[in-house]
């Protein structure tokens, strides 16, 4: 239950898990009314009812399923795998039914809910209506819980609005109480400068960031061509970012890259949100992209070089070859000949 309403503004319908919906009631015992409705568009509000939420819902499997408590009887959705929704969480009378607690068989029904779904893209939870002292209640534990989940939802509903075509520029549109940018699209081709200025643009960036390397990290790559000169600046950013306890996260997307900074925990969240929707998201740091060979090994080649440079024809060597030593890691990284 904690876990379902982690970073939400509201109480009433958990969906920080991925997969999963967790709805409250009034009732804490007893049979109430339910009814399900799986739309194709979103429905006018019925005025019936006196508390509302909206969450997003991204189905996990084929089957989807409203399961009673303790598991006693489920029912079958008709809601599709690969498909985002937006759900409708629909309350009528929980302070009576909280008041009364528990309902027999015989008695009149108290409370009443009605859940709709219907296709849209991802965007944060809401509060449409509030009316009962219940429902009150349920979204102050909601904003008592870890924000962590809700930033990951954040990312992913930014990183999917990229993916369905809409401009990087709604990625400011209410993805985030506070509208800030989590993620940036960055293309293979890009300036370092404005490479460097969407990193520092993001909600995330750290500020303790340094950029003191960039002179000398531009000397060593002159003869890198843009795309590979990108993917090595990402690299060192990353590795520079690690080192301040920042991950600098790549996500799966097209051809362009889409990053975002995140604590180590929100990487975990990620790593298996993305598992889950058979996608994936890697830490960027150096040899990621660019193969790195063993310190050792690059002076060795280095040293050559002066020795042989001016009269050899060799003017590039790049080596994923590991360098066999008894007291350091294998890696490999490539070397400019000098």
């Amino acid at each position: 239950m904690h876990d379902a309403f982690a970073g939400q503004s509201s109480g009433l319908c958990g969906a920080a898990v991925p997969g999963a919906l967790f709805l409250r009631t009034g009732l804490h015992s007893g049979a109430v009314g339910f009814t399900v409705e799986v739309l194709r568009q979103a429905p006018p509000l019925d005025p019936a009812y006196e508390d509302i939420v909206e969450v997003s819902f991204y189905p996990a499997s084929d089957q989807s399923f409203l399961v009673r408590w303790a598991g006693e009887a489920r029912w079958e959705l008709d809601l599709k795998e690969g498909i985002d929704y937006r759900v409708r969480y629909c309350a009528q009378g929980m302070d009576q039914a909280r008041e009364q607690d528990v309902r027999l068989d015989d008695e009149p029904l108290l409370d009443r809910y009605l859940l709709q779904f219907w296709p849209a893209p991802p965007e944060p939870d809401r509060i449409v209506r509030q009316t009962s002292q219940n429902a009150a209640y349920a979204h102050d534990y909601a904003r008592r819980q870890p924000e962590v989940e809700f930033r990951v939802r954040s990312i992913m509903a930014q990183r999917r609005a990229y993916l369905t075509g809409t401009a990087a520029e709604s990625f400011r549109d209410a993805e985030s109480p506070d509208e800030s940018v989590d993620v940036a699209v960055i293309s293979r081709e890009a300036d370092p400068r404005s490479v460097r200025e969407q990193l520092t643009s993001l909600s995330a960036y750290p500020a303790a960031l340094p950029w003191d390397w960039v002179t000398a990290f531009d000397a060593e790559h002159a003869e890198d061509d843009r795309a590979g000169y990108i993917q090595a600046f990402l690299e060192e950013i990353g590795e520079h970012a690690f080192a301040r306890g920042a991950v600098l996260a790549s996500l799966d997307s097209r051809q362009d890259y889409c990053l975002a900074f995140v604590t180590s925990a929100q990487f975990e969240q990620l790593s298996r949100l993305l598992t889950g929707h058979g996608m994936g998201v890697q830490s960027v740091r150096l040899g990621l992209w660019t193969p790195r060979m063993h310190p050792e090994q690059s002076a060795a080649i280095r040293a050559w070089a002066r020795a042989n440079g001016p009269e050899s024809p060799v003017t590039r060597i790049v080596s994923t070859a590991p360098l066999e030593s008894s007291g350091a890691p294998e890696e490999s990284e490539p070397g400019s000949l000098a």
